[in-house]
């Protein structure tokens, strides 16, 4: 079962902190080599017009998704200006109630407020502590993260969660998912989920929740950009939780 973590305090100090955000990208923006993809890919689903026409159904959300995101930088799973003053960190698994509770309720306001004004950049890594449906839908936002529309599929599989390793993340909704983002190519997509960057990336995320004693989601990090990241202690999943952090580090 998912547990809001709060109360610890860990610390990744130093230059351990900065080799957290750069080790992940470093291994993802390696040249892609071969992929195997599907050798069928399934039927979307599809919504009719009034005219009578049938087209893809988008993903729910999918228009706020992308007002949500538009203009902000992406590079892989960084969200913002790759100077900011601050970065914060999220360790995340997508069938986690809290983390999509964190991305309706308050990842609006931070990015509103602090990641569009350059302030602040995201930094996310996913750690499928829930099953292996976890690390399906992981392998699909990190093969997002090679198109630079990581955040954007991240937050679409929230806004589509299902019960907990009752199977929910299926082809099907990727290639949904996939067809809801602007700009994306879902083929690319489906066939770097099984690629050996994202196999690096999941072996580099795991690596750093297990350096930096995480075993709950969502766990949040935040500190001056390549110093010491501390564990933010928050209490709740909304925008006040994190002001005073965020705040007092911009300053």
């Amino acid at each position: 079962m998912t547990r809001f973590l709060h109360g610890r305090n860990l610390l990744f100090v130093g230059v351990g902190a900065a080799a957290l955000v750069v080790a992940l990208v470093l291994i993802l923006v390696s040249v892609l080599g071969s992929s195997n993809a599907e050798t069928t890919p399934p039927t979307p689903p599809t919504q009719t017009a009034a005219d009578g026409s049938t087209a893809p159904a988008k993903a729910p959300g999918a228009a706020a998704t992308a007002a949500l995101f538009r203009g902000v930088p992406q590079q892989l799973n960084q969200l913002g200006n790759p100077k900011a003053k601050v970065t914060m960190i999220e360790f995340a698994d997508p069938q986690c109630p809290f983390c999509r509770q964190f991305a309706l309720d308050a990842l609006p306001a931070i990015v509103k407020e602090y990641v569009r004004t350059g302030k602040v950049k995201l930094v996310l890594f996913g750690i499928p502590i829930i099953g292996q449906n976890s690390e399906d839908g992981l392998r699909a936002v990190y093969a997002a993260g090679l198109q630079n529309k990581l955040w954007n599929f991240m937050d679409l599989l929230y806004k589509s969660q299902g019960a907990e390793n009752s199977g929910w993340i299926t082809d099907a909704l990727l290639r949904q998912i996939g067809d809801s983002i602007p700009g994306f190519d879902t083929d690319k997509m489906m066939a770097d989920r099984r690629s050996s960057d994202v196999d690096a990336a999941l072996a580099a995320s795991e690596q750093q929740a297990s350096n930096a004693r995480v075993d709950r989601t969502p766990t949040f990090f935040a500190g001056p950009t390549g110093g010491t990241l501390q564990q933010i202690p928050v209490t709740a999943l909304t925008p006040e939780a994190f002001r005073p952090t965020l705040d007092s580090l911009t300053r």
